[in-house]
């Protein structure tokens, strides 16, 4: 199996270090030259130490790897504070040292969204450095959506859909902890992974920034309808789809069709809908959408996070009597019957068998 680390410890990489034990890959580390350096990234997150160090010492974490993946060049570019420690510590400098050394070890380079500036791309170009990104180009994608067309395909799978009612609320940690939960059990699943990184699990790949919703909408929903197709013709028996963002929080009419088609498109059998604790208005308008493109489809769960994340990396704990308060007003004014935790979904597992 290869080895990687990945560069920072952001989001993306909190998820990688939750799941590694699914993923497709080996991963040994996190480098990171401002957030938790030198911390294990378990005891980083709150949890159980796991032996996986955020480190800034490029020259031992890059020791013995085959693949250096890189989320992010620039940092958090929407938070100001962040973005200030990232200048004063000349993070960008940092990046290049590390990118150079992967370079001249060999090391495979993988970036999991496109490149995202013009100087960054003629820096790589004049110290010729080639840098894997995982999507495909338009060719590729016609191709794979023609594919896809001459499937013939019967649904035998359940589809299990895990929608939102914003951001950052914890729909991929659903996904996540349903498929292992699933492997775990023996049982078939597959999933359609909407964030940069389904490559790293061997899963099918829907992220939105790489194939361009906003720029081409129409073929980014068939190229999710031919993901569908695909995975679907692989005869699984359990398929898990999660979208990205929330589902009636957009302010962009392209991503509003897009989840829109795709929520028909994608004919749940099971809707899991993650929610926060002050959005009723919200899940009442995520219930109605399920209701108007999902043949009045109830969710079958509502899930909400145990941690919530206050600003960039930083997240509170939500106290057990909150918790417990909130699970009540769901189930009560929402009539929906099972209310758990995100990192709970796993109990869902033997209801999608009944």
């Amino acid at each position: 199996m290869k080895k990687f680390v990945v560069y920072p410890f952001d989001k993306i990489a909190r998820g990688l270090v939750t799941f590694k034990d699914i993923l497709a890959m080996e991963l040994t580390g996190v480098i990171d030259f401002a957030i938790h350096v030198g911390e294990d990234s378990g005891l980083a997150m709150g949890r159980e130490k796991n032996g996986i160090p955020i480190t800034s010492d490029i020259e031992s974490a890059l020791d013995g790897i085959d693949v250096l993946v890189v989320n992010s060049m620039s940092g958090p570019i929407y938070n100001e504070k962040y973005m200030r420690m990232y200048e004063e510590l000349e993070i960008e400098k940092h990046v290049q040292e590390m990118i150079l050394l992967a370079a001249e070890k060999n090391i495979e380079i993988v970036c999991t969204h496109d490149m995202p500036t013009s100087d960054l791309g003629r820096w790589l170009k004049e110290h010729d450095i080639r840098v894997k990104c995982y999507s495909k180009t338009k060719e590729e994608m016609d191709s794979y959506i023609k594919e896809g067309k001459q499937f013939n395909i019967d649904h035998k799978e359940h589809r299990i859909a895990v929608y939102g009612t914003r951001c950052c609320v914890g729909k991929y940690t659903v996904q996540m902890h349903l498929l292992r939960a699933m492997k775990q059990a023996n049982m078939d699943a597959a999933a359609i992974i909407s964030e940069p990184i389904a490559m790293l699990y061997d899963q099918y790949d829907a992220d939105q920034l790489r194939y361009n919703v906003n720029s081409d909408p129409e073929r980014y929903v068939k190229y999710v309808d031919s993901v569908i197709r695909h995975a679907s013709h692989d005869n699984h028996d359990y398929l898990i789809f999660s979208d990205q963002q929330g589902l009636t929080t957009q302010y962009c009419m392209q991503e509003v069709g897009t989840k829109l088609a795709l929520l028909k498109d994608y004919e749940p059998d099971s809707i899991l809908l993650v929610a926060g604790y002050d959005d009723d208005d919200d899940i009442r308008d995520c219930m109605d959408l399920f209701r108007i493109y999902c043949d009045r489809k109830k969710p079958f769960a509502i899930l909400i996070p145990d941690q919530i994340e206050t600003t960039y990396g930083v997240y509170e704990t939500i106290t057990p009597a909150k918790i417990q308060k909130r699970a009540k007003e769901i189930q009560d004014k929402f009539g929906v019957e099972h209310v758990l935790l995100v990192k709970d979904v796993d109990q869902l597992i033997t209801k999608f068998v009944e």
